[in-house]
């Protein structure tokens, strides 16, 4: 394990895969048709039902196929592997135990996968079953190892009190966060709305941190949808078959995935930190804790540099803040890097930000992760940063801002 070499490694944004049959047997009686599933036909053919609708389910098999051969990875892009033959990790913890430890990764901090579609529900009522039966499945998930696996929970964003009910209700069944898209829920409703501070207070209250992660689909005000990314065409075949179905226009329709990943993610993830830091969300929350994911890292100093500089400048905008902007971002966040990513020693000497401000992600079992190798990868990226530097971005942030427990001798 990696714990020999001295350092403890914490992915602080693994994903799992959704279960393809569980979330039936845990959803009551009248949601078990709407509820996401996975439904084998007589000829051998996987279709997704979900909310009364269904589509065949090959387009969601190239979300987990790291680490699998070039020959699969190609079928799933083309939309000829079954979802079922994705790597069996992504809904089955015992695997998942296994890919850690050949990974040399002591603990896994877990994200949904299609569920970070869940707002594209319209039924609040329904929307409240998804992320229970979601949450419970994925705490059965962790169940494995409670000391490895650890689960970020899902919330009803369609009703905020309700959220706020579900967001006791995972600290009270052991998730250790809850996950937002960094999108506002209506057009020009952004972060610092007082809209939002009951979900922002419950957070606060539970200590559990948010993490905010995007999803490449237009069903959200944002980038996605203010640039048309969404109607970029793509050559891989397994989009093709969403085109001309309305039914799952609004559901699920990523486009040409380098348009939409390269550019929405970091675009939605400056504009979400900047409302929550300049807007004065912080201000109001101090304990509040917040993680900016999967967006990449290196931007992160410039647009700190940027927002302190114009709060300055224009300062009679922002009478409300009694620091500058990256001076809240050091006392209560976090931004993930990727493992591979060039900035980050940089970003870990730079003062904006430092090393305890650095968490790192796998994506895994997703296409772009690193699989086996990322902690190698990570070590070999950081190689030139003091061993203080490397056990904080390594593991020890995202364990004390998860809460986690210690393991093995760390």
């Amino acid at each position: 394990m990696a714990k020999a070499n001295g350092f403890r490694f914490v992915d602080a944004d693994g994903h799992v895969l959704e279960h393809p049959t569980r979330y039936v047997e845990l959803a009551p009686k009248q949601y078990k048709d709407r509820i996401w599933h996975i439904e084998t036909r007589a000829d051998g053919s996987e279709w997704l039902r979900f909310d009364g609708q269904e589509r065949p389910a090959r387009f969601m098999a190239s979300a987990g196929v790291a680490g699998m051969t070039p020959e699969k990875r190609k079928a799933a892009f083309e939309g000829k592997l079954k979802y079922t033959e994705t790597r069996p990790a992504g809904y089955n913890s015992k695997p998942r135990l296994a890919d850690m430890t050949t990974d040399h990764i002591d603990q896994s901090v877990l994200y949904p996968t299609m569920m970070l579609g869940l707002v594209s529900i319209k039924d609040p009522d329904f929307a409240l079953v998804q992320c229970q039966v979601y949450n419970d499945w994925l705490q059965e998930y962790c169940s494995a190892d409670r000391k490895r696996l650890f689960g970020v929970a899902a919330i009803p964003q369609q009703d905020l009190k309700r959220a706020v009910k579900e967001i006791y209700r995972a600290k009270e069944t052991g998730h250790v966060g809850v996950f937002l898209r960094p999108n506002p829920l209506k057009e020009g409703q952004f972060f610092d709305d007082p809209f939002y501070d009951p979900l922002w207070k419950a957070c606060e209250e539970t200590g559990l941190p948010v993490g905010l992660h995007p999803f490449l689909n237009p069903d959200m005000p944002g980038a996605c949808r203010a640039l048309h990314l969404q109607h970029r065409d793509t050559t891989t075949a397994l989009q093709g078959n969403q085109r001309g179905n309305k039914a799952w226009r609004n559901q699920v329709n990523l486009g040409n995935v380098l348009f939409t990943q390269a550019i929405a993610n970091p675009f939605d993830m400056m504009l979400s930190l900047t409302y929550l830091l300049a807007g004065g969300v912080c201000e109001r929350f101090p304990k509040l804790k917040l993680l900016f994911l999967e967006a990449n890292g290196g931007w992160i100093v410039p647009w700190l540099e940027r927002l302190d500089h114009h709060a300055a400048t224009f300062s009679w905008d922002v009478k409300n803040l009694k620091m500058k902007p990256s001076d809240y971002f050091k006392r209560q966040c976090w931004i993930s890097f990727d493992a591979d990513e060039s900035t980050l020693p940089f970003t870990a000497n730079n003062p904006l930000v430092g090393a305890d401000r650095i968490i790192w992600a796998s994506d895994y079992p997703h296409p772009d992760a690193k699989y086996p190798g990322v902690t190698e990868e990570l070590a070999e990226n950081c190689a030139g940063l003091t061993p203080k530097q490397k056990a904080r971005i390594f593991g020890e942030n995202a364990a004390e801002l998860y809460g986690l427990p210690k393991y093995g001798k760390n």
